[in-house]
């Protein structure tokens, strides 16, 4: 691997490292290679990844076992065994006098916690969780803003870490089927997804500068087919909770499999607010319709090194900070206590689910005295029994051996055939018709291996009917609806079917770009919403809507803002007071001149979001006197013929005690013209501009 770009440490010495669980452990190889590590040993049961970790590294010391691993000569461990066995394994690793940071999470349950916290602070050694999450740029990005002030005090937070990873309880890490292959995952198989909360916890904690003080979690029924813990216990299924922080905000922590995979992360504050969707956007100015803007996130400093070390540039920063809290001194932002506290929630959340949604406070483990209460505190989920679970003792080896890469075929090809399947329903409907044709080309490419497998898996279901390795084949089996796709004419079935849906395809793509030519017309032969417009001081109520007195009016020139929702066939902008008035009860008066260059008729179309009275040349053209929603903003519509010249449009706007502030406007061609123009597609020579 290829050496740091330049020194990042004012020190050229060299942290021994070793890797003990060399799957996830491998992600971190290439930060490693950025930073001051030296990777010189490497620990893992399984032989495969042994292989692959020498391949790397050929002079470094690798092993199966624990104890020949610790006792060789490194300065510091890369722990990322099992997740439920992290506590123990990082206590060895302290006793071997080995700095640790350590895979998400830090224990599995209570008692350990205290163990391992107590441990920590008798080794002197270095501790740190590997909780990554924090570290993209959005959300050190957000950190550093939110220390500053621009967003207040917390109010409430929707953080996600939805991940739907069935394969992953029947393969490793790098997608090999379990061995032997009548077992499955250790623990990706089983474990609750409450306890695997820190992806989402952390970066609120990290970017707010807060800790959890209470949770509470409701029990969620629903469990996605392939799961081997149908229950509450078990994977497969949402786990959201709620947890107090130790500023009085509140946050939404969302875990879980579903059918639609999310990181999306939003964060209110008592100034401001951001999300991050697609892309990061703040609301910024201490109110619901302040400004909503995007920005471009900064990385910190060494950003360079972290966006060259994959996965986000959270591993690098994971390793960054361990490798200057040994060099330095300089304490991480995750040590063994705030590793505790973004742990102990997912502990704490699965115990309130199945209690029925009783909440729990989060105790400090700073605090030896809150510690006791908890030393021996063993309560966990029941675990799977991964080696014997899943066929019956004794079970014929020739045909259970296979299970675990059917399953993981079986995985792949149903999401194959039912991604197909579902979208062909809606196929009409579909903004890229053209993506649906492919994916029934691809199930017909897949279609011989889909029903290889369905066989194999036919065997294993026939022959052992009564077992949990039966019954999630027979899930995916009933996901590709084996009946039909596993029938030897099906691929000509499907090939007719597909030609039929590639004529359907080209006919909704012809239909779409008419459409698509006629809402250019629409734009074309629309005037641009009259934007500069000049505001009256706001007057009393009393008379003045019939009197019309908008003389004097103020200077100050108001622009048009986009406004969200509306129709892109509607070209238009909002017009909002707000920018010159805040409060009141009274009119407003909202003036605007423009030219025509040849004269014609028109159709004035106008939303509003109060009692509304326009006036064009001085002449009242249009009066509504109640609100409107000015998201539709054709909803009152008014023929008007303008001469050439210029002309002049007034406003008049009923604040409605501050409830009604803004409109839409537009002229547009009317109807039976633009029809004309459509069949015609000629010039207008109807033009309005903007004086």
């Amino acid at each position: 691997m290829a050496g740091p770009m330049k020194r990042i440490f004012k020190t050229d010495k060299k942290i021994r490292l070793g890797v003990w669980g060399l799957g996830r452990g491998s992600s971190f190889f290439r930060s490693c290679e950025l930073l001051n590590y030296e990777i010189v040993a490497g620990c893992d049961f399984n032989a495969h990844m042994r292989d692959s970790f020498h391949g790397f590294y050929p002079k470094a010391f690798v092993t199966a076992e624990a104890d020949k691993f610790l006792a060789q000569d490194f300065d510091a461990v890369l722990l990322a065994t099992f997740c439920p066995a992290h506590a123990d394994d990082a206590i060895a690793c302290l006793k071997a006098g080995k700095h640790v940071v350590s895979e998400v999470t830090s224990f599995h349950t209570m008692a350990e916690g205290v163990r391992l916290v107590e441990a920590v602070e008798q080794s002197k050694r270095v501790y740190n969780l590997a909780e990554n999450y924090p570290y993209s740029a959005a959300n050190m990005w957000l950190a550093r803003r939110w220390k500053e002030g621009l967003f207040g005090k917390l109010m409430y937070a929707e953080y996600e870490y939805v991940h739907e990873c069935l394969s992953l309880a029947y393969t490793y890490i790098d997608g090999h089927p379990i061995v032997p292959g009548n077992q499955v995952h250790n623990w990706r198989s089983w474990i609750n997804y409450h306890y695997y909360n820190t992806h989402s916890l952390g970066p609120v904690m990290h970017i707010t500068g807060t800790r959890p003080t209470r949770v509470v979690a409701l029990p969620t029924e629903a469990r996605l087919a392939g799961y081997l813990m149908k229950s509450i216990h078990g994977m497969g299924g949402a786990a959201p909770s709620l947890i107090h922080m130790s500023d009085g905000g509140v946050m939404r922590n969302l875990m879980g499999a579903t059918t639609n995979d999310g990181h999306v992360q939003r964060l209110w504050g008592t100034r401001g607010s951001a999300q991050i969707v697609h892309g990061t956007q703040l609301r910024l100015g201490g109110a619901g319709n302040s400004p909503l803007l995007e920005v471009t996130p900064s990385w910190d400093d060494l950003g360079e090194f972290a966006a060259a070390a994959g996965h986000g540039g959270g591993d690098f920063w994971v390793m960054y900070y361990f490798a200057r809290q040994i060099l330095e001194g300089i304490p991480a932002p995750f040590d063994v206590y705030s590793g505790a506290d973004c742990t102990i929630p997912g502990i704490l959340a699965y115990r309130s689910q199945v209690e029925n949604g009783k909440a729990f406070d989060v105790p400090d483990f700073r605090d030896p005295r809150q510690r006791e209460a908890y030393r021996n505190d063993h309560y966990a989920q029941p675990r799977y029994d991964t080696k014997n679970g899943l066929f019956p003792k004794g079970a014929d080896e020739s045909l259970t051996l296979q299970f675990s890469e059917t399953m993981r075929d079986m995985i792949h090809h149903a999401m194959t055939y039912q991604a197909y399947h579902d979208w062909k329903r809606v196929l009409d409907d579909v903004a890229q018709p053209r993506r649906v044709l492919e994916m029934g080309r691809t199930l017909l490419e897949r279609l011989p291996a889909l029903q290889k497998t369905q066989k194999v898996a036919r065997q294993i279901v026939d022959r052992y009917p009564d077992s949990d390795g039966a019954r999630v084949l027979q899930e995916m089996l009933d996901r590709c609806e084996e009946p039909v796709s596993g029938r030897p004419g099906f691929a000509a079935e499907l090939e007719r079917e597909l030609r039929q849906t590639q004529k359907r395809v080209e006919k909704l793509e012809i239909e779409k770009s008419k459409k698509d030519a006629a809402l250019v017309l629409q734009r074309r032969y629309c005037s641009p919403f009259v934007t500069k417009w000049q505001l009256s001081a706001l007057q009393p109520k009393r008379g003045t809507v019939a009197k019309a007195p908008y003389a004097g009016l103020a200077d100050k020139a108001l622009q048009w803002q986009p406004f969200a929702g509306v129709s892109p066939m509607a070209p238009a902008g909002f017009v909002s007071v707000y920018q010159k008035y805040t409060s009141g009860d009274g009119i407003a008066y909202l003036a605007s001149k423009f030219t025509v260059a040849e004269a014609g008729a028109w159709e004035l179309r106008i939303g509003h979001d109060g009692g509304v009275k326009v006036f064009v040349d001085g002449k009242s053209v249009l009066c509504r006197p109640k609100r409107v929603n000015p998201a539709v903003p054709d909803r009152s519509m008014v023929a008007v013929k303008l001469g050439k010249g210029a002309h002049e449009i007034v406003v008049a706007l009923d604040t409605d005690h501050g409830q009604g502030w803004g409109i839409f406007l537009r002229f547009a061609l009317p109807k039976s013209v633009s029809a004309r123009l459509e069949r015609f597609p000629v010039q207008s020579p109807i033009r309005i501009k903007q004086g």
